[in-house]
């Protein structure tokens, strides 16, 4: 079975409590994080000090399956055909709920096998990686992950329809099983 990660690179707006937050909507299945700060969940050490979401790209790391997902993601369904989805495509991204937007986001991904080239690629200058995706169509890790997988990936909408929404988008649709909070508010600003 796939396992679930998350990332928490320390000293920006995410803190360990976000990590507990997601775990527990991720209860039963197995919860990780790679982190640079001690948890109360199952953690691992991020290896670089890459800073905010470039941090993520040390999930390529790890072989998969793996579903991952951004701490400020809410689970208010079932994970199972998520899990399952992960062992049955090679790589699954978010399509841009900004639909002017091109390429892959990356809030929400998923693979079955080896995507450690994107951890190579990076690897080789991480410094001008970072200073070269800052454009609108290649910005920031989703864009260096979607110029340089060796794998094209599948859409999570077209793989499970209408069971990954966006919460600006969409807001919280009934039948979803996941809703992204891509920019503001964060989900534990509307949660009571």
């Amino acid at each position: 079975m796939a396992a679930i990660l998350t990332v928490l690179r320390s000293g920006g707006e995410y803190k360990p409590e976000h990590v507990y937050r997601l775990a527990k909507q991720c209860r039963p299945h197995g919860f990780l994080c790679l982190t640079d700060v001690p948890l109360d969940v199952p953690y691992f050490p991020l290896m670089h000090d890459w800073p905010g979401w470039w941090a993520k790209i040390e999930l390529f790391r790890l072989s998969g399956p793996i579903l991952y997902m951004d701490l400020d993601t809410t689970i208010v369904g079932d994970l199972e055909p998520f899990l399952e989805a992960v062992e049955e495509h090679e790589f699954i991204m978010l399509r841009p709920f900004a639909e002017r937007r091109k390429g892959w986001a990356s809030g929400l991904m998923g693979w079955s096998g080896d995507l450690s080239e994107i951890y190579r690629n990076f690897l080789t200058d991480p410094t001008g990686n970072m200073n070269r995706c800052r454009t609108f169509n290649n910005w920031g890790d989703q864009g260096f992950i979607s110029n340089n997988t060796p794998v094209e990936p599948v859409a999570w909408q077209d793989v499970l329809p209408g069971k990954v929404v966006s919460y600006k988008k969409d807001g919280m649709k009934e039948d979803a099983s996941i809703v992204c909070f891509h920019g503001n508010p964060r989900p534990w600003e509307i949660e009571e």
